[in-house]
């Protein structure tokens, strides 16, 4: 899943956090410790949405720059 199939995201996203999350790019601690990864992934697991190990083992590489242009 992801933001490209936005229907399975936004019914997780409903289950999970009870409205769409919208994705921010902005480097927070927890995504730098990722500690925000290992939360998601949890999340995720629970709702019982397959968890695919090419996307989420491993190091985790973020797509959001520590100070975008915003």
């Amino acid at each position: 899943m992801s933001l490209q199939h936005t229907e399975p995201y936004a019914s997780a996203c409903q289950q999970i956090a009870g409205d769409f999350v919208h994705h921010v790019p902005i480097l927070t601690e927890g995504m730098a410790d990722g500690s925000s990864m290992e939360y998601t992934h949890q999340a995720l697991k629970a709702t019982g949405y397959y968890i695919d190990p090419e996307f989420w083992d491993g190091e985790a590489k973020s797509c959001c720059p520590p100070n975008p242009g915003i």
